[in-house]
């Protein structure tokens, strides 16, 4: 399946104040931030090293 499928459907079961915390390889992570901010998330931490890393992101209520 694809990245963006996954994060849709993340974000439509989580509630607002939920967290999520993705461990991938860094070419996959890179665009995942840019979708998780598109759809308002706060990225909390990131770290990586080597050519693996870990994203830990929050999901906020937020208003159009």
């Amino acid at each position: 399946c694809r990245a963006l499928d996954v994060v849709v459907e993340m974000d439509r079961i989580l509630r607002p104040g939920g967290w999520a915390v993705i461990r991938e390889k860094i070419e996959i992570l890179s665009p995942l931030e840019a979708m998780f901010h598109s759809l308002h998330w706060e990225i909390r931490m990131t770290y990586s090293q080597d050519k693996e890393g870990i994203m830990c992101l929050q999901k906020i209520m937020w208003r159009p």
